[in-house]
């Protein structure tokens, strides 16, 4: 199973590093066993709902830290819970909250440095918000509540049960918090376990292994494309258009590296399902056919450039039956 076992380091870990986490972020770092491997991957390839974990932003200043607090309360309307439990309720704790942690926020400070990081906990529409929110209190205690004060917030005014974790970045011992890839990573596999111990079905796997090849948009990108306003939306169209006017083209290089990458994926995959199919019967072959399943169901490879070079080719082909079907004037 050597071979299996490199399989599943591609497709659940690839490019994270499993070390021992520092002190100020306080998710552990363990290699899981070969057993919670399979049971990801049946967890997977059986469609389990991801959680999503995104930064949203960081805030930097007294003023701007007081804001974001305001925003995620609500202007203190909804009650929010700090490291220790204690309920964050009303303008006033707001804003006594956020002079606090600016107290003594120049210590380790760089010109970059911000003084909080902000994160969403998400999961899909008709996931149970209580349990959400319970799962979401043990991640923020876990990963956090040793070392740095934290405010956590529930919004319930979208269709996707969500709450709103903003962290000091300036830990309780002096670091400060500079959260990097493999770090959101982490806390996404840690939210994960959270929302399944409290009886929620979430996995926490790499978009590539369930052979997504398009990135989620940053924060910023994505209200600028929903107000139709943004510049690196109207660049990526210019690319697409010229692509699909130069159809002999070869390919560029990231679309050329997702397209490889996706097959890799797709090799590993079929890898573990012949190597599970061979090594073992029961459970082992059920879940060879529910990878191969998976596989047969995953869609093709398609990148955001791809995405648009295609619905510009059917833009335009269906523009030019349009003016083939106008009568010819005649003289």
């Amino acid at each position: 199973m050597n071979q299996s076992i490199e399989a599943l380091d591609r497709l659940l870990r690839g490019p994270v590093r499993w070390r021992k986490a520092p002190p100020d972020q306080g998710t552990k770092r363990r290699r899981p066993t070969l057993a919670e491997d399979l049971q990801t991957v049946a967890r997977v390839t059986s469609r389990t709902p991801e959680v999503m974990v995104r930064i949203s932003g960081k805030a930097k200043g007294a003023k701007h830290v007081e804001e974001h607090l305001r925003y995620i309360t609500r202007d203190g309307e909804l009650s929010a819970e700090d490291e220790s439990g204690r309920l964050v309720t009303g303008r006033r704790m707001v804003k006594e909250t956020a002079a606090a942690w600016m107290e003594g926020s120049t210590l380790n400070r760089r010109n970059n440095s911000r003084d909080t990081i902000n994160v969403i906990l998400s999961m899909p529409p008709g996931t149970d918000r209580e349990k959400l929110l319970a799962a979401a209190r043990q991640f923020a205690r876990e990963t956090f509540g040793s070392d740095h004060s934290y405010l956590l917030v529930r919004h319930d005014d979208t269709d996707h049960p969500h709450c709103h974790l903003t962290v000091r970045s300036l830990a309780f011992s002096g670091r400060r918090l500079n959260p990097k890839r493999d770090d959101l990573q982490a806390w996404r596999v840690a939210f994960a376990a959270a929302c399944r111990t409290h009886g929620i079905a979430a996995e926490a796997t790499p978009r590539r292994a369930r052979g997504a090849v398009r990135k989620s948009k940053r924060q910023a990108v994505f209200h600028a494309d929903k107000a139709k306003r943004s510049t690196v939306q109207k660049a990526k169209v210019q690319e697409a258009l010229m692509a699909v006017m130069r159809p002999l083209a070869a390919p560029l290089e990231p679309d050329r590296a997702a397209l490889e990458q996706n097959a890799l994926v797709r090799a590993d995959w079929n890898q573990l399902a012949e190597e599970l199919s061979r090594a073992s019967a029961g459970k082992g072959q059920a879940l060879a056919h529910q990878i191969r399943q998976f596989l047969a169901e995953m869609p093709a490879a398609e990148t955001e450039r791809m995405q648009l070079q295609k619905q510009l080719r059917r833009h335009l082909q269906q523009q030019k039956e349009r003016e083939d079907a106008k009568p010819q004037r005649t003289l």
